[in-house]
């Protein structure tokens, strides 16, 4: 088959969830025989480095528009005022992208285009216009929950009735976009479920962000050291992540601290504005910044903790986790989409008290700190492998093709 890939920022390097998610799927169907050819915005936040093209490009064709997506409160408050369409999603329409797309569909015939999210939705006339291929919208999230969550639990009150402003314009963005595609290909369940709600009629296949399981190894029994230790790991520009980090290290961290002296929690991510980094000097944190590599840095520490109280879709950086044998303390919502099994493969608490209960657990019983760790990464294996992940996808989109 030949697919174009179209996407809001790039695939390559796989810095976070969703690059991570477009390209181990592109990849993957790139091994088992199809045709892929990419086409993606750079934005001020996701660029390319000439390196980075060079790599991308050595996978599948790449074409790449720079689209300049900032936020600006001058045109935030324009179109807050003037307009009622969700400026999050306007910012990615760009008539330069939109010339790139005409002229690949002009020169080349593709079986399926695939919009990696609901925001390149808009580009559906202009496909319909210059190719018969059949269109996909991979749901990577259900996008006004996102939202809806975020005003559920924000304190700032000019805040959180912007941010439900920003969600009921992202859900009527949403609904409009229903059943304009031809094949769904949600990232989980939870999605799927959400879809339906809103009215989608086309058929669907759930089709998670996947790992090479062969690149897991094996789980190693840690060191006390590294055992006696916490990471987090996430975007710090993604509102979800930042809401979680600064609850865990003011409302957790601190307890578990005093209980445990020797305790360290090492916190990675990329783009952390600097007061976001300014709070995080406190007693037991090391702050790492953007790293080079995210498996040795799961690697070097013991359990993860990835507090998540909104946000949709899927955290691809717990599946990863797990995936290297490491135990996952998170919320209701960071399990959400995932098939997971409460203290049997994942640990989920609902609150600091039970943050802090859990994680005693697994700091003071080794062989539950090794349960929980090899069960994660066997469910892992077993259930998102990027092989099997897209044979499925590809036999899902053959069984639609005209």
């Amino acid at each position: 088959m030949k697919i174009l890939q179209v996407c809001h920022k790039p695939p390559y390097p796989p810095l976070d969830g969703g690059s991570i998610a477009m390209l181990n799927l592109a990849r993957s169907l790139v091994r088992q025989g199809h045709d892929i050819t990419v086409l993606t915005m750079c934005t001020p936040k996701h660029q390319l480095t000439v390196e980075d093209t060079l790599e991308f490009s050595k996978l599948m064709k790449v074409y790449t528009v720079f689209v300049n997506t900032k936020l600006r409160f001058s045109a935030m408050l324009k179109n807050l005022l003037f307009s009622r369409k969700p400026y999050i999603a306007i910012r990615f329409i760009s008539a330069e992208f939109e010339n790139q797309l005409a002229e690949i569909l002009q020169s080349e015939t593709y079986d399926l285009i695939q919009l990696e999210g609901v925001y390149l939705t808009p580009y559906i006339p202009l496909i319909r216009q210059h190719s018969r291929a059949l269109i996909v919208l991979r749901a990577h999230n259900v996008e006004h929950a996102i939202w809806q969550r975020l005003a559920a639990t924000e304190k700032n009150p000019v805040r959180r009735w912007y941010f439900r402003v920003l969600a009921e314009r992202i859900r009527k963005f949403e609904l409009g976009s229903i059943n304009q595609y031809d094949l769904l290909l949600p990232i989980t369940g939870y999605d799927l479920d959400n879809y339906s709600k809103m009215g989608n009629t086309k058929p669907a296949f759930i089709c998670p962000a996947g790992i090479d399981t062969e690149l897991t190894g094996t789980v190693i029994k840690t060191t006390h050291t590294i055992h006696l230790s916490l990471f987090f790991l996430g975007s710090l520009d993604w509102i979800p992540n930042r809401e979680g980090l600064l609850w865990f290290v003011t409302d957790v961290f601190p307890e578990l601290l005093r209980r445990n002296p020797e305790l360290r929690l090492h916190i990675a991510g990329r783009n952390a504005p600097s007061w976001l980094i300014n709070n995080l000097q406190r007693p037991g944190i090391v702050f790492h910044g953007q790293i080079a590599n995210a498996k040795e840095f799961m690697q070097a520490y013991g359990i993860m903790v990835a507090p998540c109280f909104s946000g949709s879709g899927m955290r691809v950086k717990i599946i990863e986790a797990m995936a290297n044998g490491k135990p996952v303390i998170t919320t209701p919502i960071g399990a959400e989409g995932l098939t997971v099994k409460n203290e049997e493969n994942i640990i989920i608490a609902l609150n600091a008290d039970d943050f802090i209960e859990q994680a005693e657990r697994l700091l003071n019983y080794p062989d539950f700190y090794l349960k929980i760790g090899q069960n994660a990464q066997n469910f892992v294996v077993t259930a998102f492998d990027n092989s099997t992940l897209a044979a499925g996808v590809a036999a899902f989109y053959k069984m639609h093709l005209r």
